[in-house]
């Protein structure tokens, strides 16, 4: 059974999907102790670590066989208009796979953080193999969203659907219904979307347990890596790993 360790992990729906694959996931590191809760509960055999990654190095995160993880996105996504960006922890992220040099890692964004990984992984002098923009709903979750995976990992199969849904939001607990907010669910439902709206937008199972109060519930769920498309990942390295081979391409 391949290892996973989860890095900025969150209440951990990318963990989620590989965990369904088969994949033992055996840590997890979130600075946000509601998140740790939630992830602890979820993944109890896991070592759950709540402390700020830029206060870790990487011999202080175990080996294994595959490194994934979700940098904080919100200050490269279009709703920052400060546009004030902090890339310490994507730098991080990256030094960490450098040392660690798992078989396969894993690394979600926004597609505006593009420009800042290539820019650091040049800094770094790190070759980053694949880099890829790919549509939520081309993968089973139905959802109009566009998520940022770079790495080393095979190509996921797609599984398109016609019937999405706007962006889930980390803030769509607030429930805005205005033009403004054309990207929320509550949009979408012309009403404030209830916590297990979001959960199925998301691909959470309902019985996925969150800790915190309902801001912080929705908040969890709006940050995380749908778990049906870290399933098409973790599916794609188990087709890898069973016919040896890995498809793989440099940006």
């Amino acid at each position: 059974m391949l290892t996973v360790a989860d890095l900025l992990c969150g209440c951990g729906g990318f963990s989620y999907g590989f965990d369904y694959a088969g994949f033992e996931i055996v840590y997890g590191l979130d600075n946000w102790d509601v998140a740790c809760e939630s992830f602890r509960q979820n993944f109890p055999k896991a070592e759950v670590v709540c402390q700020d990654a830029l206060t870790l190095s990487a011999d202080d995160i175990p080996s294994t066989d595959i490194i994934i993880g979700g940098p904080p996105c919100q200050q490269f996504s279009v709703a920052n208009l400060k546009k004030s960006m902090d890339s310490s922890l994507i730098e991080w992220f990256l030094k960490v796979v450098m040392e660690k040099e798992p078989e396969y890692w894993i690394m979600e964004n926004v597609p505006l953080a593009k420009k800042v990984v290539l820019e650091i992984a040049k800094k770094l002098e790190i070759e980053i193999p694949k880099m890829v923009i790919y549509r939520m709903h081309e993968y089973g979750v139905p959802q109009i969203r566009k998520r940022l995976f770079c790495g080393r990992f095979p190509e996921p199969i797609k599984h398109p659907i016609n019937v999405v849904f706007p962006t889930v939001l980390a803030t769509e607990w607030k429930g805005s219904a205005g033009k403004r907010q054309m990207k929320r669910l509550s949009w979408a439902f012309n009403r404030k979307s209830l916590l297990p709206e979001a959960k199925l937008v998301q691909t959470f199972p309902l019985d996925f347990y969150l800790a915190g109060t309902l801001r912080e519930q929705y908040i969890q769920i709006g940050n995380a890596v749908p778990p049906l498309m870290a399933y098409r990942l973790a599916e794609a390295i188990i087709d890898a790993e069973q016919n040896g081979v890995c498809t793989l391409f440099l940006e």
